[in-house]
């Protein structure tokens, strides 16, 4: 399977009043991932605004970890950002420096998220005689920053286990337990038989960090128990990842 590109990660969020017309900004950043280390514990992020009007940001720094496959995000001063918050112009740039204020040297890797968000205009938004509110659509983006560990190791397992009856639009649940020292982003999936039939492939942008397990859930034609099954993985990580073997588990909603 070819290696598949990566998506930077956008989500939407609305200030509503009513829905009758919408003014969105076109938000761009890059990179979309940031690396610091000792060696290069700043770097810089450049937010483009690809629209004629300014808009207002705020640049929140989080600390990024998984909790039963969810991600968690809390306050930290170990990332600082400048500036803060700033007005863009229409079809204009910011730099944003990042800033590494805790010693970079770990046995795991640390992770962040840098969220740009926009901001609701200083004005409430003008309306039309008869026409209703208006709605405005909010962006915000996260940006991923790692402190890698000192000396990465990778060591991924994969499980294919089946879901639970109740469980709609979905037969099983691939599950990945990351033992390594830093995160993997899968970027793609396909599994197949091992004479080669196609069962199931999806583009994702999903990330399972260090010490964590996290499961995807797969929509599979019928496949009998113990079948050979071959996974092939699409990632961010410097080399390949080898096909990984896997067998059709047989039903059991109780697995995990």
């Amino acid at each position: 399977m070819r290696r598949m590109a990566r998506h930077r990660a956008l989500f939407g969020l609305v200030w509503l009043s009513a829905a009758a017309t919408v003014g969105a900004a076109s938000l761009h950043v890059a990179p979309v991932r940031v690396a610091l280390t000792a060696a290069r514990p700043v770097a810089s992020v450049t937010l483009g605004n690809g629209e004629e009007d300014e808009v207002a940001v705020q640049v929140d720094v989080l600390a990024w970890s998984q909790r039963d496959g969810k991600d968690v995000y809390e306050p930290t001063r170990e990332l600082l950002v400048n500036p803060s918050i700033f007005r863009l112009a229409g079809r204009s740039q910011q730099i944003v420096r990042l800033g590494l204020q805790a010693p970079a040297s770990a046995d795991v890797e640390r992770s962040y998220r840098v969220f740009f968000q926009q901001l609701p205009r200083d004005q409430a938004l003008p309306t039309e005689p008869g026409a209703g509110a208006r709605l405005q659509t909010l962006l915000r983006i996260g940006v991923p920053v790692f402190v890698p560990a000192a000396a990465p190791r990778h060591h991924l397992q994969w499980r294919l286990l089946p879901s639970a009856p109740q469980a709609p639009g979905e037969t099983h649940r691939l599950w990945l337990d990351n033992l390594g020292t830093g995160h993997l982003q899968v970027t793609g999936l396909e599994l197949r038989h091992e004479s080669g039939a196609h069962l199931w492939s999806k583009a994702t942008s999903w990330y399972v960090l260090p010490g964590q397990s996290a499961s995807i859930a797969l929509d599979l034609p019928a496949v009998p128990p113990e079948s050979r099954l071959e996974l092939q993985v699409a990632s961010d990580a410097p080399v390949a990842l080898p096909t990984v073997p896997l067998r059709a588990p047989r039903a059991d909603p109780a697995a995990r």
